[in-house]
Formats: structure tokens, C-alpha cells, sequence
């Protein structure tokens, strides 16, 4: 029986000193050299989360000294931190694919090992509406046949430039920076660059698996 495991997120349950101490090993083995996890596209947000996780440390040295709002500017610093990780934890699921092997070399742990559905979406099909507000686009995605399915959404100035691998979708651009974003088969997207041309490509994500990437689209941002 073919058994799957996903990134478990039993971080989130942590006191905040473990916390920070979790968040750093993570950060240290997704952002190390030769690690499946690095490509020009990404290493920018390793490096930006390890900010948001050393203003933890900061706020906790600043709540141990007894200053003003510190236990409330602790608290924001985590969550801000904990996105982030959510964040990474997405990206090493998409990747692994059910492989515990790969999930617990990202520093995260893994979920116990579960039985894979037979099911699994095949490809997506994704369009698009522009709107009125600027930096706005209406995201659909069609063809979805599994249930409480997640869509991931890829954005870039040109996915001409990204190479396939399996489930690993990488940029052989430096110059192109990917956006990812998580939700549902219908999603609005704000705050894109307004006048932008820009690509977007989705999969679909499911205790199933993973499905093929959709077909690309190309729009200019409102």
C-alpha cells in the first residue's frame, strides 16, 4: 500500500523560544547550499525569513527587559515569522510529494504516514479576468475533480524561463522572481504591479497529490 506523509504543523503548538529555535533549523537546512529547496527564484525568501525570525529573538529580549507593548510586539513577531513558515511548508509539500525523506530534510516533521486516495487531479485549466481595481486579477481554475482541493498559483514576468522537474517547478532565470500564492479555485489577487506584464501557471493540490501544471497564461496587470 502506497502511503504518503505531509509537513506536519505541529510548530505552530510550540512555546516561542522553541519556536525560534525550529524556525532557524529550517531556515538553515532549506536555504543550504545543494539543498532541493534552493533556486535563483527563492533564495530571496529564505533570507527575508530569517529576518522575521531573528525580530523574534528581539522582541523576546526586549520583553525580558520589561519594556512597554513588548509582550504584544512578541506576539506579532511570531506571527509574521510563523506566514513564512506556512509559507515554506506549502513549497517543501509541493515538492516532496508524500515523501517524508525530503520533508524531514527541510527541517520540518512529518505527518504519520497515510493512505494516498486512487483519485488524483489530472490538469487544471486556468483563466483569467482583469478588474477594475488596479493591481487586481481575478483568477479561475477549472477541471478540478478532487475534494477540498488547495490551488497554487505561480506568478512571474516570464515562465517561459522555468524548468519541469517532476513536482518541482524552478525559474533558470535570476532575474525572475516568483510569487506564490495559495487558495481556491476562484481567487482575487491584489497588489500586483499595475501595467505589469506578467505569466501565471497553477497546480492543484489534494490529499491525493499533486496534479500537472495548468496552462500558462499571460496578461498585463490592470
Amino acid at each position: 500500500m502506497h502511503r504518503k506523509q505531509s509537513v506536519a504543523r505541529n510548530f505552530k503548538r510550540l512555546p516561542t523560544e522553541k519556536k525560534v529555535i525550529m524556525y532557524l533549523n529550517i531556515q538553515a537546512k532549506m536555504s543550504a547550499s545543494g539543498s532541493v529547496f534552493v533556486n535563483p527564484s527563492l533564495v530571496f525568501t529564505y533570507l527575508l525569513g530569517l529576518e522575521k525570525i531573528n525580530a523574534i529573538t528581539t522582541a523576546l529580549k526586549a520583553a525580558a527587559d520589561g519594556g512597554d507593548g513588548t509582550v504584544d510586539a512578541v506576539d506579532k513577531a511570531v506571527i509574521v515569522a510563523e506566514t513564512f513558515i506556512d509559507n515554506w511548508g506549502n513549497l517543501v509539500d509541493l515538492i516532496a510529494n508524500g515523501d517524508s525523506v525530503i520533508i524531514i530534510s527541510a527541517g520540518f516533521d512529518a505527518t504519520k504516514a497515510e493512505s494516498s486516495p486512487t483519485s488524483i487531479n489530472r490538469q487544471p485549466i486556468l483563466d483569467f479576468t482583469p478588474q477594475k481595481q488596479a493591481g487586481s486579477i481575478l483568477l479561475t481554475t477549472a477541471g478540478i475533480t478532487v475534494e477540498h482541493a488547495t490551488v497554487t498559483y505561480l506568478f512571474g514576468s516570464n515562465l517561459d524561463t522555468l524548468t519541469r522537474s517532476g513536482d518541482l517547478m524552478y525559474c533558470t532565470d535570476v532575474a525572475i522572481r516568483l510569487l506564490l500564492i495559495n487558495g481556491k479555485k476562484e481567487e482575487l489577487v491584489t497588489g500586483l504591479p499595475s501595467g505589469a506584464d506578467m505569466q501565471c501557471v497553477c497546480v492543484v493540490t489534494s490529499t491525493a497529490g499533486v496534479s500537472a501544471f495548468s496552462n500558462v497564461i499571460k496578461f498585463r496587470v490592470p
